[in-house]
């Protein structure tokens, strides 16, 4: 078997000799309308619904992480992580018989 480098010089070796095609040049003022387009893209600044809608969404991320914290500060349960490992003991299986 071949190593991977004598493979990719092989390949290497293949591709020199295929001809390269001709990158056609594109029509005349395309380079121009984009340029033009690219700068006109550049000066428009972000509008006001933009970021009224960044902020309402910030809000609402906010809202949901304070909603999914509030279970865990109102824990009236003292022993709870032993409540849960005695849950998660009693789901195990013990019998390690196939």
């Amino acid at each position: 078997m071949s190593s991977p480098d004598d493979q990719l010089n092989r390949l290497f070796r293949a591709a020199s000799g295929h001809p390269g095609e001709e990158i056609a040049a594109p029509a005349f003022g395309l380079e121009t309308r984009v340029l033009a387009a690219w700068r006109s893209s550049r000066s428009a600044s972000a509008s006001v619904w933009d970021t009224a809608v960044l902020v309402r969404g910030l809000a609402l991320a906010g809202l949901i992480m304070a909603l999914s914290i509030l279970p865990a500060l109102n824990e009236k349960s003292v022993n709870s992580d032993t409540e849960n490992l005695q849950l998660a003991d009693s789901s195990v299986q013990t019998d390690w018989s196939p």
